[in-house]
């Protein structure tokens, strides 16, 4: 029946990876290798966090720009004390499923945050209003699709590492011992995410295994990264998309940088091109495009 560590690899590095399955793939992983605390970051993704807002991922943050509803004229922008505050409300985490995040990021209308009573009656006194407008922050369904692509990074990093270790859990099961070698893999999910990590990006290696191999020269990628960064500015890009396009570069400069394993900036790297063809960036992307068909 083949290995359910390696199954659920071919699911996250599909370009049209289901996600949900995904997740649901992993849960299954998790409970059988009793890795508790692993699972219970796969369920919030699943269910939608209840935990405190400071406990959200940091990944969950987006950005956006805060406006006030005018019955009369609309949505308007919100006056802030101070550059301070403005970059505070600016930013908001996430906290619905992944399946409602997915939604909202295919659908036809903006995405919205509203904000609790307090922060709209504070911007609508300072706006001068003779009632309370509702606050909201617009953000972009690109930034959205951003949480998406970073949760199958996390997923495909876990099933590298568990199969480093041998943890393949072949027709449906784990033996025991590989129950045992798993708990020594880290549960925390700020380990597969968001470590930086400075390395010598001109030297080259070359990285491969038993499966879905692919070869890396982390050199020539540093060097792509370059080219999209310069012809990106050449891009006619709305302001929130590019600034999330920045965001993806970033990461998998620093993916690169890290020397990650090829297979994790194989993803990064196809997910920062599927953003830039829907953002019409179509000159950027294929300078990826074009990369990705010389990986091995």
């Amino acid at each position: 029946m083949g290995s359910l560590v390696l199954d659920l690899q071919r699911e996250v590095l599909k370009s049209n990876c289901d996600t949900l399955n995904a997740l649901r793939k992993a849960h299954l992983i998790a409970t059988k290798l009793k890795l508790k605390e692993f699972d219970s970051w796969v369920q919030n993704e699943l269910n939608g966090y209840k935990c405190t807002y400071d406990d959200i991922p940091e990944y969950r943050d987006v950005r956006g720009i805060v406006k006030l509803h005018n019955p009369l004229r609309g949505w308007i922008s919100a006056p802030f004390e101070d550059e301070k505050e403005e970059n505070r409300l600016s930013h908001r985490k996430v906290f619905q499923s992944i399946s409602e995040i997915i939604a909202f990021s295919n659908g036809e209308k903006t995405p919205l945050i509203y904000f609790p009573g307090s922060v709209s009656q504070d911007l609508s006194q300072r706006a001068g209003a003779p009632i309370v407008f509702e606050a909201a922050l617009f953000i972009t369904q690109a930034s959205l699709n951003s949480i998406v692509e970073k949760v199958k990074n996390c997923l495909l990093e876990w099933t590298i590492r568990l199969e480093a270790e041998g943890i393949l859990g072949e027709d449906m099961h784990f033996s025991q011992e590989e129950t045992n070698m798993a708990k020594e893999i880290p549960q925390q999910i700020n380990n597969y995410y968001g470590t930086v990590v400075n390395g010598d990006v001109s030297q080259s290696q070359v990285v491969s295994g038993n499966h879905n191999s692919i070869v890396l020269n982390y050199g020539q990628a540093s060097d792509l990264m370059k080219k999209v960064k310069d012809s990106i500015e050449q891009e006619q890009l709305s302001e929130e998309d590019y600034e999330s396009a920045m965001e993806l570069i970033s990461e998998a400069e620093n993916k690169i940088a890290a020397q990650k394993n090829p297979r994790i900036i194989q993803v990064a790297l196809s997910g920062l091109r599927d953003f830039l063809v829907a953002g019409g960036a179509n000159v950027t992307a294929a300078l990826i495009v074009h990369y990705l068909q010389t990986l091995g």
